[in-house]
């Protein structure tokens, strides 16, 4: 494989980089301090993924070593006050972002992990959708549908390991689990009182038998979708470094 040489490469023209920025005049301390300590952890990531390669992704590899040279060349004062000087420290931190998402190119184990979190929480919003509806409460399906446009939204461009969808999951995530808490007691609440279950049988006009064994299913079905979407929401955060 020549994945993990080019990778080793790129390590080495990061160390060199390191090399020019300590020479560099032009960037205050702290900003130099801190691109410097991006690039020792770049550095590390890559240096760590080359003796762990299972796919040979030549062509991630040479962009990350284009990238890599591109950062070297740069580092000298003139370059930084060519290019600017947030420019510069911004390249820095794409390249550092880079050395963390490229363990999902090169390491199938770690994308099928992420894949794994991703399937659980689409199958946990999926379950929170037909709870919204199974809930017998306007509001909770008036608040699905206002959450329906950012979930599907969340939902492709987590496909994709886009950041926004990473972000839109933290954002519509809440709502369901605590939904599901709220299923939960509401409808124990009817089963733990015998007046409540002869009422919404008289309201729905069903049997006692079966608004018993609605409130159960919903149950279950609640304390399934808080624990899929608690596990999806914890994985994706296990994973959050596969995002750009």
């Amino acid at each position: 494989m020549k994945s993990p040489d080019i990778l080793r490469e790129v390590a080495e023209n990061l160390k060199l980089t390191i090399e020019r920025l300590q020479r560099v005049k032009i960037l205050e301390q702290k900003k130099k301090e801190k691109a410097i300590k991006l690039l020792n952890e770049a550095v590390e990531n890559f240096l760590k993924l080359s003796g762990e390669v299972e796919k040979d992704n030549t062509e991630m590899a040479e962009f990350l070593r284009k990238r890599s040279v591109e950062i070297k060349n740069n580092t000298s004062d003139r370059a930084i006050e060519r290019i600017g000087e947030n420019e510069y420290i911004k390249s820095i931190e794409k390249m550092n972002l880079y050395s963390k998402t490229a363990f999902y190119d090169f390491k199938p184990t770690k994308l099928k992990e992420l894949r794994r979190a991703y399937r659980t929480f689409i199958y946990g919003m999926a379950l929170y959708f037909v709870l919204a509806g199974l809930s017998t409460r306007s509001e909770l399906a008036v608040t699905a549908l206002i959450l329906a446009i950012p979930a599907i939204l969340s939902m492709l461009s987590l496909q994709r390991r886009g950041y926004t969808g990473l972000m839109l999951a933290y954002a519509v995530a809440p709502i369901p689990i605590i939904q599901s808490v709220m299923l939960v007691r509401m409808f124990h609440a009817v089963l733990s009182n015998p007046e409540a279950i002869k009422k919404a049988a008289e309201v729905l006009g069903k049997s006692e038998s079966f608004i018993i064994a609605y409130s159960w299913i919903v149950i279950l079905l609640s304390i399934v979708d808080f624990a899929l979407l608690t596990y999806g929401i914890y994985s994706l955060t296990k994973h959050r470094h596969a995002f750009l």
